[in-house]
């Protein structure tokens, strides 16, 4: 339902929008016209955003369809003229922004009288707005926000606000304060807290008639970007005297020009601030401020304040009487000043500050940690010290520090270790943006330790903080933390450890997505804790990393290989038995034995007629009757025997090799031994495999008796094939 259309360039309203549009963003655009047609169908709409467009016209009838609709923003643009049928159906609308127009006044009728629910109304320009009359806000009675922009300001009825019974906070944008002075008049009963804008008060003048006798309410008083004088100033003080509810006064980038010379100007008849109890000041401009005065003349009217900020306005003393006129102060922050530990010593002075709880000294010039203890030592009821984003670099052995103190922030000071010279008695240590790499100190008190962004490896060991309850420790070079770890602090309720390089470990993986306790205790869980490795998870949540069997149960899986390997070698080794692989293999190194030699014996190198192969057992029939018979044959055949002719000392296998190689033929005397024999059987291999490489008829089989066919194995099918002949 979120459309976003800003900075688009857009000169109209684009057409198509539906009842499905919910939000709807066309600021800095182009567009000039509003037409009646334009959002009528957006019945659901909530939200319109027209800013810092070049509208000039809206249709009466615009913005009817429009019953949902809550925020409406038509500022910045060039409208003439405001009318009231523009909202006369926006029941529900909260906030209205019509800020930067070209309109001199709010309309010739109430604009805002159906608005019921209207919470926050923005209205006026800088130049053209000159004019609030008494029906401009009618029919409003309670606003959280009213901003008026009149710079230009030059009528005001009187009553135009007073039909508001309730506004919570009044920003006005006033260049004079020509009619502050009326406005204040009708709001100051009804006003929680104003705020006064890019006035020029050099001519302000506060008439006590005007006020003293009416029933005030404002608690909050802010001037931003605001011109004082001398004179100016303390008749804006008198004003704190008569609107005695003022609690609170801001001055946000002001300017005083004068030199702080107050003693001829009747402050002498005012003795406090009202009931005025925190004072702040941030930029302040003083453009003659090498001839200020010692601002000694107002130091009686500062003994009711209890929270006094002064910031980024170039303070680097405090006088001492001035401090110790400062009775009631709880809070002192003097951030961003020229505060260094030899102004600190005049500001710290005895009795200066004496319920002084807080202090900020936060982002001055001071250098020696030592030497800043040792002087605040004046303040015994100090339980709180910002000394952050000072350059201390290095922490003495020891210090010396105000026996109450609770609260101390170090961060931001280029530490890089830490020492005894902590307190003791800290109950909250902030040691945040340092170049710490471990934590080994013992504060037997401490609750909350922030030692985030720093180069720590791993938590801190948990029998230096027996109490601690929060630990935020994220952004540091942490790669992991057990279960064990987190125990061990038996009070802590708060982790912030994201932002971390972690190593996702299976230990550390299981640890943490299994624990779901441990979504209560870590800040930031899941989305700030992502794996930096593996490589294969680097940059995913670590409660979405999953790694692999084999990563997680190194030791099952090497089991499990080796288990696998053992069974697949006893599988070979059957199937190799049950399947003749080793005659295979045999097979193999014979026909790598015959590669090696020339692929036919030279003709001077056969040496006999026939190799005769034979079982032992048969050996009566072949020697002493077929050897006899051949050998004795005319002509004479010789035949190659392995008892008389092979070489003494040589391979028998290569003796088999070379005898049947440099024989014509070679014959076979099969019988049931000759199957049965082991060497008979190789030679037949050998044999065989001769007749398949060589493709020749080298073999004469003699069936010495009658051989089953299944004696034969399946292998040796060529012989089978001859058999069958």
């Amino acid at each position: 339902g979120v459309c976003d259309g800003h900075s688009r360039s857009l000169n109209s309203i684009p057409s198509g929008l539906t009842a499905g549009v919910k939000s709807l963003d066309l600021s800095n655009n182009e567009i000039t016209y509003v037409g009646n047609r334009d959002l009528q169908r957006c019945v659901n709409l909530k939200t319109l955003r027209l800013r810092a467009n070049e509208i000039h016209t809206v249709e009466e009838d615009s913005f009817f369809h429009l019953r949902s609709l809550e925020y409406l923003d038509l500022s910045y643009n060039c409208l003439p003229n405001l009318s009231s049928s523009w909202f006369r159906s926006l029941y529900v609308l909260k906030f209205l922004n019509l800020l930067g127009n070209l309109y001199k006044t709010l309309g010739e009728t109430s604009l805002f009288s159906h608005l019921l629910n209207l919470r926050t109304l923005k209205v006026g320009n800088s130049n053209s707005f000159t004019e609030i009359r008494e029906k401009d806000f009618a029919g409003l009675t309670f606003l959280e926000e009213l901003e008026i922009s009149a710079q230009n300001l030059q009528v005001y009825v009187p009553k135009s606000l007073t039909s508001i019974q309730n506004i919570s906070h009044l920003v006005l944008h006033l260049k004079q304060p020509v009619l502050l002075l009326d406005i204040l008049v009708d709001i100051v009963s009804s006003l929680d807290y104003l705020e006064l804008r890019d006035t020029d008060l050099h001519t302000f003048h506060f008439s006590e008639a005007s006020i003293s006798e009416m029933n005030t309410s404002i608690k909050k008083l802010v001037f931003r970007n605001v011109q004082f004088t001398d004179e100016s100033f303390v008749e804006v003080v008198k004003l704190f005297n008569y609107v005695s509810g003022i609690l609170e006064v801001e001055f946000d980038d002001c300017t005083h020009d004068g030199i702080g010379d107050f003693r001829t100007l009747a402050l002498d008849r005012i003795r406090y601030l009202g009931n005025v109890e925190t004072l702040t000041i941030r930029k302040l401009h003083i453009p003659q401020f090498f001839l200020f005065y010692d601002l000694s003349s107002i130091y009686s009217l500062t003994g009711r304040v209890r929270r006094v900020t002064i910031e980024n306005s170039k303070v680097f003393l405090v006088p001492c009487l001035l401090s110790q006129h400062l009775k009631s102060l709880e809070y002192l922050d003097l951030s961003e000043n020229l505060m260094s530990e030899e102004t600190l010593k005049n500001s710290a002075c005895e009795n200066a500050w004496p319920f002084l709880q807080t202090l900020v000294l936060r982002q001055n010039c001071l250098k020696s940690l030592e030497k800043t203890g040792e002087l605040l030592l004046t303040l015994k009821s100090l339980t709180n010290l910002d000394i952050s984003k000072n350059n201390f670099l290095s922490m003495p052995e020891t210090c010396q520090w105000p026996g109450r103190m609770k609260q101390l922030n170090l961060s931001s000071t280029r530490i890089h270790s830490l020492t005894q010279c902590l307190p003791q008695t800290l109950e909250i240590l902030d040691v945040s943006s340092n170049n710490l790499d471990s934590f080994s100190l013992l504060l037997p008190q401490l609750k909350e330790l922030y030692i985030s962004r720093n180069k720590l490896k791993t938590l801190p060991d948990a029998s230096f903080l027996p109490v601690l309850s929060i630990l935020r420790i994220s952004r540091n070079i942490i790669n992991t933390f057990s279960k064990e770890q987190l125990d061990s602090f038996q009070q802590l309720k708060t982790l912030d450890a994201g932002g971390n390089s972690f190593i996702c470990s299976c230990d550390f993986l299981a640890f943490a997505q299994r624990q779901q306790a441990l979504a209560r205790v870590l800040a930031d869980w899941p989305d700030d804790y992502r794996c930096d490795s593996p490589s294969h998870v680097q940059g995913q949540r670590v409660q979405d990393a999953r790694l692999s069997l084999s990563e997680c149960h190194r030791a099952a899986v090497v089991s499990a290989v080796c288990c696998a390997l053992f069974l697949l070698l006893l599988l070979t080794g059957v199937l190799c038995h049950r399947l003749h692989g080793l005659w295979y293999m045999k097979m193999m190194w014979a026909w790598l034995q015959a590669k090696r030699k020339p692929r036919k014996a030279p003709r001077r190198d056969i040496c006999y007629d026939a190799f005769v192969s034979y079982s032992e057992r048969d050996s009566y029939w072949v020697e002493n009757l077929m050897v006899q018979e051949l050998e004795h044959f005319n002509p004479p055949f010789k035949l190659c025997l392995h008892k008389r002719d092979f070489v003494p000392g040589k391979w028998i296998i290569d003796n088999i090799i070379d005898s049947i190689e440099k024989s014509h033929k070679t014959i076979f005397v099969l019988s049931e031994n000759f199957v049965k024999s082991e060497w008979c059987k190789y030679e037949l291999d050998f044999s065989h495999f001769r007749l398949f490489d060589e493709n020749n008829d080298a073999a004469i089989l003699i069936l010495l008796e009658p051989i089953d066919k299944k004696a034969i194995p399946q292998r040796f099918c060529k012989l089978r094939k001859i058999m069958n002949t």
